[in-house]
């Protein structure tokens, strides 16, 4: 049997030398223009499994059998056979029935008879403040992994120690407060207060100095006297200080003349006449009267002279120009008097073009004293009435033009390289370069040659490029890794472990240009259920296990006269 099971599985799983590229008609590539591409496998890539052990109570594994059948008569110890599942232990209890429990550090796979599984392979299997260790998930921080009066915390299944803050130290070993220095007490010369009455105390280093509050005097160490000043900087801002008084300057006798006013600015008297009166405010002050700020004149000639408020106002007269103050003159008396873009008019230089001369949108130029009206470059219309751009936008031409300096003209014109064509897409010009054709459509176009597809090469390292066609017909390159190597060929190749079973180990095959074995081919077993599979000579062989019949490469079951018992006998 076990030789017809070799035959079996020679034939299908065939020869293991590696993967197997599609032809390049099956290749499907992108539309990108002119980037390389991979071709496609017929295999995926094989997923590893971890291996297990079986129950500590028996040799070979055998599903258990319905509770209550057996046909080992006369058997005392309801754990031989073991009904339990891999990595577990069978255990009978004072009642006589066999209880199956995991093995330290596994748990159940659903139930104990199907078996127990590893709480984890890798950290990934656990949370992320845990890591695993011997097969459990083992919470971090809990162990003490850092030093006295470190702070731990656990991130993505490490541990990560860091010292408190104001504390020191190697947070793996210990931290610690740093030590301060001790300082000497401070003793101060002003306690007790050894100063008199209305004296302040102030400490000069271990020295005490006495001194009078402000605004008082006498002799700090006995007693001070309130005063109410002693200098102009005692008072208020806008008083003085006369025989340790603060007054008002203005209040002085006779300080101002009659008819005045008096301010304080500045501790200083200051005397000015009141509103409506004129004259020496240190000696006396008159009536105002408003005309005589124009009698005499003030201004120049060719002026008015006028009163407003309390002072005089000096302007020219109607059509002069010039200074009011020293005299006005006619602004002109010709043209020539006038700027280039002015005309004389009473007297005065006006703009001919002013007062809507032209039309809306017109421009309008001043020759010879005229005003003439013209429409502003690549506008249409006429100048005296209307002139108007054909368009402003591209919305406002025909599809096949684009509006360009306020005109609707062909966009392709001047826009594309030599040999290039042109189409215009919603008012843009698109240059392209003709099939067969290469180049930069702005500048030139030229012949195409399909080797220029692999210059340089686009591929990754080691890969070898070959021109070819995507699913639309146009050329590509396409990027593929040489016989014996693997990986990205958009990226890199690397040479493989393997390109024959020769060049791996009996119990291995060459497979994907590695050395491995191939009892499971993409992912799957190749032998059936319950099936054994043992590498032979680089082969997969496929055996049903002692007490079990069928095809091994479909299914393997129980020999009928195999009955197993759970539970009590």
């Amino acid at each position: 049997m076990q030789l017809s099971a070799l035959v079996l599985a020679a034939l299908v799983c065939g020869s293991a030398t590696g993967q197997r590229a599609l032809p390049l008609s099956s290749f499907q590539y992108p539309s990108a223009p002119l980037l390389p591409i991979a071709p496609l496998y017929e295999f995926a890539p094989r997923v590893s499994l971890p291996p297990i052990s079986r129950s500590t109570t028996t040799a070979a594994a055998r599903p258990p059998s319905p509770v209550g059948e057996s046909n080992y008569i006369g058997s005392s110890d309801p754990c031989t056979p073991s009904p339990c599942g891999p990595n577990t232990l069978c255990e009978v209890n004072s009642q006589h029935i066999a209880l199956c429990r995991c093995q330290p550090n596994f748990v159940p796979d659903q139930h104990t008879i199907r078996g127990c599984k590893p709480q984890c392979l890798s950290d990934r299997d656990c949370p992320d403040d845990y890591a695993c260790t011997a097969t459990k998930c083992v919470r971090l921080c809990s162990l003490n992994e850092c030093g006295i009066d470190a702070i731990c915390k656990a991130y993505r299944h490490k541990a990560e120690c860091s010292c408190p803050p104001g504390y020191l130290g190697n947070p793996a070993i210990y931290c610690a407060k740093p030590e301060r220095d001790p300082t000497p007490a401070y003793v101060d010369p002003c306690t007790p207060n050894p100063c008199g009455a209305n004296a302040q105390c102030t400490s000069n280093g271990a020295q005490a100095v006495c001194s009078c509050l402000q605004r008082h005097a006498g002799n700090p160490l006995e007693a001070c006297v309130r005063q109410e000043c002693a200098v102009h900087s005692d008072c208020s801002a806008q008083q003085v200080c006369r025989s340790n008084r603060c007054i008002d300057p203005c209040s002085i006798p006779n300080i101002c003349g009659t008819n005045t006013d008096c301010t304080a600015r500045d501790r200083q008297p200051v005397c000015s006449c009141r509103s409506g009166y004129v004259g020496d405010p240190f000696t006396s002050c008159r009536r105002f009267d408003p005309q005589e700020l124009c009698r005499p004149s003030p201004c120049g000639r060719n002026t008015n002279c006028q009163v407003q408020g309390e002072r005089a106002v000096c302007t020219c007269l109607p059509n002069y120009v010039g200074d009011p103050l020293t005299g006005c003159r006619p602004e002109c008396e010709r043209d020539s008097h006038c700027p280039a873009n002015f005309a004389c008019q009473n007297n005065r230089c006006v703009n001919p073009c002013q007062n809507g001369v032209c039309g809306d949108g017109a421009l309008c130029n001043v020759r010879n004293g005229v005003a003439v009206c013209t429409c502003p470059e690549f506008y249409l219309g006429n100048p005296y009435t209307r002139c108007y751009p054909e368009c402003t936008t591209h919305e406002e031409c025909p599809a096949h033009q684009a509006c360009f300096k306020l005109r609707c003209i062909d966009p392709c014109v001047g826009a594309c390289g030599s040999g290039a064509e042109c189409r215009v897409e919603l008012h843009k010009p698109i240059c392209s370069c003709p099939k067969g054709f290469t180049g930069h459509p702005f500048e030139s176009c030229r012949p195409f040659d399909r080797s220029e597809l692999c210059r340089p090469n686009p591929c990754g390292s080691n890969a070898d490029c070959t021109p070819g066609h995507d699913r639309d017909g146009n050329d590509r390159p396409v990027c593929t890794c040489p016989r014996g190597y693997v990986g990205n060929p958009l990226q890199a190749c690397i040479r493989g472990e393997c390109e024959t079973d020769r060049e791996c180990r009996s119990n291995e095959a060459c497979y994907e240009y590695k050395c491995q074995s191939t009892c499971h081919v993409a992912g799957r077993p190749v032998c059936g259920r319950s099936a054994d599979c043992t590498m032979r000579n680089h082969v997969p062989v496929c055996t049903c296990p002692t007490g079990f019949d069928g095809n091994p490469l479909i299914s393997c079951s129980p020999h009928p006269r195999s009955r197993y018992a759970i539970g009590r006998t």
